[in-house]
């Protein structure tokens, strides 16, 4: 499948959902999420969720590892609007949001992409091979060109794989792991 067959398709499934649809899969993805072995991070990259998309809430996962883990350290993505890259900063309190409604951090602290232990990507999709299909602006891929290849890159998503995307590059880098609802993936 083209990655722009698989976006219009995982954004349509994405529609489709109910809140209460949302609600009970971000509770499935915490019950998998609570397998995922983390025990050797000691600085996490995530993101903030976009409510307008349906996107999983993954403040719920960072809420379980904040519990489990109270010396884990955050840090959050904030798009470079001039040249379309990406850094990321420790967390704060306080947020701005960014043209297409995306919540990110005030930038104080920078966070060289070598100390993040591991990153939780957002996605619409993904294939078997641990492509994933994201809204198509190359915000992850760039980071990852200089982020440590031996790091997770650990997906998170609503809905389980399609076999394959037909047109990926050699830019595309792909994840590590992926967790849905009902499966982890590891690739």
């Amino acid at each position: 499948m083209l990655k722009s067959e698989a976006r219009k398709l995982f954004l349509s499934k994405r529609k489709a959902l109910s809140m209460s649809d949302c609600l009970k899969l971000d509770d499935l993805l915490l019950i998998q999420f609570q397998r995922f072995n983390l025990s050797n991070v000691n600085l996490l990259g995530s993101f903030y969720p976009m409510d307008a998309h349906n996107e999983p809430n993954v403040l719920l996962l960072v809420k379980y590892l904040k519990a489990v883990n109270p010396i884990l350290e955050f840090a959050y993505p904030k798009i470079q609007q001039d040249d379309c890259s990406m850094d990321f900063f420790a967390e704060t309190e306080t947020l701005s949001e960014n043209k297409w409604g995306i919540k990110e951090p005030i930038p104080l602290n920078k966070i060289l992409p070598s100390r993040l232990d591991a990153i939780l990507v957002p996605l619409l999709g993904f294939d078997l091979t641990g492509h994933r299909v994201g809204f198509g602006k190359g915000y992850y891929d760039r980071f990852f060109e200089n982020y440590p290849k031996s790091h997770l890159r650990v997906g998170i998503s609503y809905f389980e794989p399609i076999p394959k995307l037909v047109d990926t590059q050699q830019f595309d880098v792909p994840l590590t792991h992926c967790i849905t609802p009902w499966h982890i993936y590891e690739f």
